[in-house]
């Protein structure tokens, strides 16, 4: 291995010095043709650096004093070639052959070229052009400076966390292994031909066979897939690969034989530096290493992109030589955080495999054709659906392994046991359908990279026709309304089994829950129609009149949505309960409450009242859409501008209303909303000057919700989050209206050991030292952002506000929603109910729990108060403070009996419990399956700590400051047995053995 002082070392420099300090030193094994039969010659560094001097001279001899660039020709390039000797010839250019690499290496004397030229003078000028992939977008050339090549110098020096190693396994060797000048490691050329397993078999039966290879993972595949490859891989001592996924079957086969880890790089950036996963279980996932700067950027739907900030140096980063000019480079990869190991990263493809349907909504398609190909027919599977309503799918088999008599409808039939499980791993809009299926065409092979990915586009390209033709009116009738049965029953349950199996028909066979939108699904405008025409059918055989029946419209379905609504008003319907004019309420989602709320709404707008503009960030959050729903429900307030980060906010906001049983119906019959696309953290927002300008001069009240939830990242991860809450700062001062500026920061920002002081037990609602601050990224950056509020709140006469927000639950609403299943306690009791076993205690945490809808009442009851000028006395220039947890600290054991009882379940000591949940993971049969059901597990740390037998235990909050302000707090009881049922019942689906 090279130097590790080796700053600005040039490649021509150091075969110079190589060659002349080691001159036998092997450089490479070379093939001596491109055959499969050839033989290997050895290259030393004597030989390359004549081999670099002589070309460096033919080169001079042909065209000195023009710019230079030389491309190596390889036999897969001939068609290129000539097409731009050709061009050459028309446009009046001359073409040079080079000598054959044979002669190249002679080993006849030759003068060395004069290059004298300074690393510091040069850093930035190309070095190489190579060509990539097309992985990372479309295939293009890429200029590579002599800086760029440094960093692969550098690479070495990158400090490694102690007792970890890197994830480069070639790194473990020194000798006979594949890298190059460098890290003076020798590596093995393979002919340019397709790696075989008889070529591969070749190779390692050399006398000196590599011990390691960086390999792509289909020719990985090919060759584990055959006996003769797998005698042969067993020859090496470690592989990596990378560029595109490996099947699981194969991985893990592999890796129980050596070490198999996959690597990240681009032709742009070079390596990205991980390490080397501790357990080989995990070859298909990374671990970045803490000293490479990067940051990991949730970019919704459960996952994240990796994200390169620029550096104080480009020591490491070789993409910022690329390209220079670049503040951060987004590498457009996706991946979810592993589900019980919290710093690893599983791939999840790249955004462009992202496919966003008509509606809005979106999907990864990754692991769903990933699972087709595991079919033995199956080469590749390839899903579709950009811009569209519906995906579709197409399937290139493995044409030599079909049998002879095999038609398109027999193959379909064949994978539609695996097209079920596909669908599994699709959410419910992308789901596919039978009648969306293609067979590829043997003559028109799907565009892939070098490396084996899809290039989804050229493939979409090539197969335009066929993807036309699935989604023409014929093919999307065709098998949508097969075997609908006629409605036979008139009970409740009657009803919606027939429903249920009806909308199934016209998805195309799809498993449809009852309380699903059916229009995310992907359920069309003509399948509505269709819908709709079952359900006049439906009232027309059961006796009712025409008036009747005629009430289902397409925007009777849109508006219901779901099976179970649509059941009900059915059944209400042909029991002969409502009549006309009823029935246009029975398909209202509007209840009574919300329905008045709107009508006062209604005629406040002809009194012409002046009325509040509210902004709030993060409304399709889970506590951003209870404050949405809050603020509409204000009859004062004319206008609520939601900022998210995502172009379709407003279709997800509508879906997370649904989802939560909120009153939808002030989203789409009202122009009270309006949903912007935006960036906190970049120069107005993200906004247009004229969006920024129109808000700077109506804004009222900015509630800033916006905030990545994260346990596990530190506090410089959470930096676009701080730049954001400055700019929205920036936003408010000198603003025509002065708006007022409400932070929803958390109770962890002053749950450390320093909280109280001596005049008090409790936590009071002020600004506190960092010394208060819980030791962990999240509470950091949220205390961060306080002291950021306070600076401003202290030069302005401006009302800033800071929201702590403790745990919360779940609505205490039964009908709005449910606590979300994301966090440690819903976690808790799903374990508790798989284990059988509940724990006594939950150590340091108080039960001061809020329901989410309370807390969004509070927090805005607050913040929309009637109260003049600063919510509080104005004599000290801070920002004022609020607590938004629960007055009332209640028991834990009592809590327990009810949760017992639900769950069937015994209760033992929290030490026990955390022991036998540990013991659980150990089991050699534990699977994805198993894990789903101790949703624990992946907080294992955290449960673990809560058992330690003198655990912090955080004081109470005050709350006297936001219960003077707020009706909702002051009327909240402690979390008892009446509330702790409604949350079990709440998640009655999730968990059904539940007893409440």
């Amino acid at each position: 291995m090279g130097s590790a002082d080796s700053s600005g070392r040039l490649l021509t420099q150091l075969v110079d010095q190589q060659a002349k300090d080691q001159p036998n030193r092997l450089y490479c094994l070379h093939p001596s043709s491109q055959d499969a039969d050839c033989e290997w010659r050895c290259i030393t560094f004597q030989q390359l650096s004549a081999a670099v001097n002589r070309v460096s001279w033919w080169i001079d001899s042909k065209i000195s004093g023009r710019k230079q660039q030389a491309m190596r020709e390889r036999p897969q390039l001939k068609k290129v070639v000539d097409q731009v000797e050709v061009a050459c010839s028309d446009l009046g250019l001359q073409r040079w052959r080079m000598d054959p690499v044979g002669d190249v290496f002679a080993a006849s004397p030759v003068t060395p070229y004069p290059h004298q030229e300074n690393f510091a003078d040069i850093e930035d000028r190309p070095a190489i052009i190579i060509h990539s992939s097309g992985t990372t977008g479309l295939p293009k050339p890429v200029t590579l400076t002599h800086g760029y090549l440094a960093t692969l110098d550098q690479m070495q020096t990158l400090p490694v966390p102690q007792g970890r190693e890197s994830a480069q396994l070639f790194l473990r060797h020194k000798v006979c292994v594949c890298e190059c000048i460098f890290y003076e490691t020798p590596f093995f050329l393979s002919p340019d031909r397709p790696l075989t397993p008889d070529l591969f078999s070749r190779i390692m039966a050399t006398p000196n066979p590599p011990r390691w290879c960086l390999i792509a993972p289909f020719a990985l595949q090919d060759l584990w897939s055959s006996e003769k490859g797998r005698q042969a891989l067993q020859g090496l001592s470690a592989v990596n690969f990378g560029g595109a996924p490996l099947s699981s079957a194969t991985g893990n086969a592999i890796s129980s034989h050596f070490r198999l880890q996959t690597l990240m790089g681009s032709s742009e950036t070079g390596y990205t530096p991980t390490l080397l996963c501790e357990d080989p279980a995990d070859w298909a996932c990374f671990e970045w290493n803490p000293a490479f700067e990067h940051c990991m950027e949730e970019v919704g739907d459960g996952l994240w992109e990796l994200v390169i900030p620029r550096p104080s140096s480009r020591r490491y980063h070789g993409i910022f030589h690329a390209f220079p000019h670049l503040s951060e480079y987004r590498t457009g990869d996706r991946f979810e955080p592993h589900p019980t190991k919290p710093h690893l990263w599983r791939s999840k493809g790249r955004a462009d495999d992202i496919i966003v349907l008509s509606n809005g909504e979106k999907l990864n398609p990754i692991d769903a054709e990933h699972h087709l190909e595991s079919h033995s027919l199956v080469h590749r599977a390839a899903i579709f659906g950009q811009d569209r309503f519906q995906v579709a799918l197409l399937v290139q088999p493995k044409w030599d392994e079909l049998p002879e008599t095999w038609t398109p409808q027999w193959l379909k039939q064949a994978l539609e046991p695996l097209m079920k499980d596909a669908n599994g791993l699709l959410p419910a809009h992308g789901q596919i359908h039978h009648n969306r299926v293609a067979i590829a065409s043997r003559g028109r092979p799907f565009a892939l990279a070098p490396k084996g990915s899809l290039r989804r586009r050229e493939t979409a390209q090539l197969y335009e026709d066929v993807v036309n033709a699935l989604y023409s009116d014929a093919a999307g009738y065709e098998g949508s309304t097969r075997d609908v049965k006629k409605l036979q029953e008139s009970t409740m349950e009657g009803i919606k089994q027939w429903l249920q199996e009806t909308v199934s028909r016209i998805l195309g066979g799809i498993t449809v829950d009852i309380d699903v939108d059916i229009v995310t699904l992907g359920m069309d405008s003509l399948q509505v129609v269709r819908l709709a025409q079952v359900l006049q059918d439906a009232t027309d055989r059961m006796g009712q009149t025409k008036q009747i029946s005629m009430l289902w419209t397409s925007a009777a379905i849109y508006e219901q949505a779901t099976v179970r609504r649509l059941a009900s008003t059915l059944f209400r319907q042909i029991g002969g309960h409502l009549g006309a004019e009823g029935e246009k309420h029975a398909v209202s989602f509007w209840s009574r409450e919300h329905q008045l709320t709107h009508a006062i709404w209604q005629q406040a707008q002809s009194l012409q009242l002046r009325g509040k503009t509210v902004l709030l960030t993060g409304s399709t959050g889970e506590l951003g859409s209870y404050l949405l729903e809050e603020l509409l429900q204000d009859p004062t307030i004319t206008h609520v501008y939601c900022l998210n980060r995502s172009a379709d906010a407003e279709t997800r906001q509508l879906a997370k209303f649904r989802e939560k049983r909120l009153a939808d119906g002030w989203l789409v019959e009202t122009s009270r909303v309006k949903f912007w696309q935006a960036d906190l953290s970049q120069e107005r927002l993200g906004l247009t000057e004229e969006e920024y300008s129109y808000l700077r001069e109506r804004v009222d009240i900015i509630f800033h919700n916006a905030w990545m939830v994260n346990f596990n990242l530190p506090l410089s991860s959470f930096r676009s989050q701080l730049e954001g809450t400055g700019r929205l700062l920036n936003l408010i001062k000198g603003s025509a209206r002065q708006a007022a500026f409400h932070f929803i920061s958390s109770i962890a920002a002053v749950s450390g050991r320093s909280t109280i002081l001596p005049e008090t037990d409790h936590i009071a609602e002020t600004l506190h030292g960092p010394s208060t601050v819980l030791s962990q990224g999240y509470a950091e950056s949220k205390y961060a952002a306080e002291v950021l509020c306070d600076l401003v709140a202290r030069e302005t006469q401006q009302t800033i506000a800071i929201h702590r927000v403790g745990q919360l639950g779940g609505p205490a609403d039964a009908e709005a929603g449910m606590w979300t299943t994301r966090d440690w306690f819903p976690a808790l009791v799903r374990t508790s109910q798989t284990m059988k076993e509940l724990p006594d205690s939950i150590g340091s945490i108080p039960v001061d729990w809020v329901p989410i809808d309370v807390a969004a009442r509070s927090i805005v009851q607050i913040g929309c108060g009637k109260h003049s000028g600063r919510l509080a006395s104005t004599e000290s220039n801070h920002a004022e403070v609020y607590h938004i947890t629960n007055p009332h600290i209640s028991h834990w054991e009592p809590l327990a009996q009810i949760i017992s009882q639900a769950c069937s379940t015994k209760i033992i000591p929290l030490r026990v419990w955390v022991k036998n949940l540990t013991n659980r993971l150990s089991d050699p049969n534990l699977n994805e399956e198993v894990l789903r059901k101790i949703p624990a597990a992946s907080l294992l740390g955290f449960f673990t700590s809560l058992a330690e037998p003198e655990g912090w235990i955080r004081p109470p909050a005050d709350t006297t400051n936001a219960q003077k302000h707020s009706a909702a707090l002051r009327a909240l009881g402690p979390v008892d047995a009446s509330l702790m049922k409604v949350w079990l019942r709440q998640w009655s689906d999730w968990i059904p053995e539940l007893r409440v």
